[in-house]
Order: C-alpha cells, then structure tokens, then sequence
C-alpha cells in the first residue's frame, strides 16, 4: 500500500493563479473558446489565455470553491482560480481531490462571497505518489469520460 503524504496546495502547482478580467462586450453565445468564470462556462470569445490542463477553482460567487477539471484552450477570467500540477503530481488528480475538500467553506464573510489564490494555496491535502495519482485519475477519469459521452448522445437524441 503507498502512503499518502500532507502538502500545501501550493506546492504541489506549476500554476495557482487567477484568470484575466474579459469585457462583457468581448463574450457572446458563439466563438472559438469557452470562456471560464467563477460558476462554470459565461459564453464564447474568439481569444484563449489558457492552453493545457487545469483544475478550475471558482472563485467568487455563490458557487465560490467549485471545483471543474478541463484541458484545452480556453480564457479564463478573474473570477476563475487556474491550478495546474507540476511535474511531481497529476492535475487531474489535484482536480478529484479538491472536489473533496469542500473549498467553499474558506470564503470570506462579506456581501459578495470569495477566495484568494493565497488561502487556496495553503491548505494542505493528502496525496499519493505520481503513479497512484495517476491510476485514481485514469479511473475516476475515466468514468467521467463515459458519462459526458453518454449525455452528448442523449442531447443528439433530444434534438
């Protein structure tokens, strides 16, 4: 059995930082690139700020501390936490396990809830080596790939 060690979030990223702040006039339904936000998808653009994988880490909003895992091109805005692994961890990995970790709870108490990328960065999670981070990922991930293949043929159906 491996052992699981304790680490700061911020040492287990390449990357944790925020997106970049798009105007409203530069989103609409249509364009090239989802544009990310702190609740999921806001719309299109035909510019990217992002290309890889990440674990996408809402930031401000009722939905503050969501977590969604996503590789490909996309723009991701202020309000949107980019967590990428470094060489040592897997980033789908990092994405299933602060799903888990109920990141919400870390919101400030004001009008407008919210989390800085230095609060994110020092909670501490368990972790396995690379390779079972690896094989949690490519299992987990796996079942996820089924069920958004699943509904992409129920939509097809429906329409």
């Amino acid at each position: 059995m491996t052992s699981w060690n304790t680490v700061e979030l911020r040492n287990l990223c390449s990357r944790l930082s925020s997106g970049k702040n798009i105007a409203s006039k530069d989103i609409s339904e249509v364009g090239a690139y989802p544009v990310y936000g702190g609740n999921g998808i806001r719309g299109y653009t035909d510019t990217y700020n992002f290309d890889g994988e990440c674990a996408i880490i809402g930031r401000q909003g009722a939905k503050c501390g969501n977590v969604r895992y996503f590789k490909g091109k996309a723009y991701m805005t202020e309000h949107a936490v980019v967590t990428c692994a470094n060489d040592e961890n897997d980033t789908r990995f990092l994405a299933y396990r602060l799903e888990t970790m109920q990141l919400g709870r870390l919101s400030g108490q004001s009008a407008q809830p919210g989390l800085s990328v230095k609060t994110l960065g020092i909670q501490e999670m368990n972790i396995p080596d690379l390779r079972t981070q690896k094989k949690i990922s490519c299992l987990l991930g796996g079942f996820d790939d089924l069920i958004e293949h699943n509904e992409a043929i129920n939509k097809n159906l429906t329409a």
